[in-house]
């Protein structure tokens, strides 16, 4: 029996007719009665911390962490130019004239086909003839370059893809119709001959496409003349006549389609051939940088305002 005024462990101290009020401890910690903040924390601690973190010493170090990436540890990447024009022979057919107004108007080869040809150089099956001929997925994971921007060696097909696409770009001037081929690489001379090849890939797609079209154009042509010539080889006499116009009639449709066939030859011009670039375009350190303290200075004004705004509502 514990002495007079103790207590045993875990029972509650009792006197004679009076109860005893216990403070027992609050989940997760004691808290101040008034302001419900736990011991040794207070929003004019926070407000204090973030006091600290000012324009001035926040803005200007994640500049200096983007100049010293952008200079330090980017990779620089020369780009080769190249712009072509594709043109059908309907409108190679005009003077020289009009074959210069046509290229720089725009009245080349039809939308589609050159949406056809952008598609074509964007695809995988222009990547595996690019990477048959130059190795791009060991050259796009190379450990020489940044680990930031490098391929993964383990890519998968659709990262590689996806990767190509970035470094090979083509878009059209809605105005000119004029297609451009940019191509993205580590070294000047690879760049260029990317390039080249891929335009050599490209003029050798719209001649097969070319030869797709005509041969469909001309196939339905074709067999009704075939068929009009057999009903010729059997008719009898009384049927020869309507046979014959027939046969005249189907070789009238034939010189049409094959007319319209030569108007459906499409070629691929160069307007300007594949750049050697001396000097590296991308990034473009300065303007990254600025856009680097730019964001950061917005970023810095929408937490400060937030912030403001808790610490003022704290206040109410």
């Amino acid at each position: 029996m514990p002495p007079a005024g103790q207590t045993a462990l875990g029972q509650l101290p009792t006197t004679v007719g009076n109860a005893v009020d216990v403070a027992l401890p609050s989940p997760g910690g004691a808290r101040d009665s008034t302001s419900g903040a736990r011991p040794g924390w207070s929003w004019d601690w926070a407000r204090k911390v973030w006091s600290v973190f000012t324009f001035w010493n926040v803005v200007p170090i994640v500049g200096l962490m983007g100049f010293v990436y952008l200079y330090g540890f980017a990779d620089s990447f020369y780009q080769s130019i190249s712009i072509v024009n594709l043109q059908n022979s309907s409108s190679m057919s005009t003077s020289l004239s009009s074959m210069v107004g046509s290229s720089l108007l725009g009245s080349a080869g039809g939308s589609t086909e050159s949406g056809e040809v952008m598609a074509y150089i964007a695809s995988p099956e222009m990547l595996r003839i690019l990477d048959k001929q130059f190795h791009l997925r060991s050259v796009y994971s190379s450990p020489s370059h940044s680990p930031f921007w490098r391929l993964a060696p383990d890519a998968s097909d659709e990262d590689f893809l996806a990767y190509y696409q970035q470094m090979v770009t083509v878009s059209q001037d809605s105005t000119t119709l004029l297609i451009t081929v940019n191509v993205l690489d580590w070294d000047a001379k690879r760049a260029q001959a990317i390039n080249k090849a891929v335009l050599a890939a490209a003029t050798n797609f719209v001649t097969m496409l070319t030869q797709t079209m005509q041969q469909a154009t001309i196939k339905y042509a074709k067999d009704q003349l075939a068929f009009a010539w057999n009903a010729v080889a059997v008719a009898q006499p009384v049927d020869r006549p309507v046979a014959e116009a027939e046969l005249s009639s189907a070789e009238q449709a034939m010189a049409s389609a094959e007319s319209m066939a030569s108007q459906q030859d499409v070629f691929l011009i160069p307007v300007s051939n594949a750049t050697l670039p001396t000097d590296t375009a991308v990034p473009d350190a300065l303007l990254d940088e600025a856009g680097i303290l730019l964001v950061a200075s917005v970023i810095f004004m929408i937490l400060h305002l937030l912030a403001s705004n808790v610490t003022d509502h704290r206040k109410i």
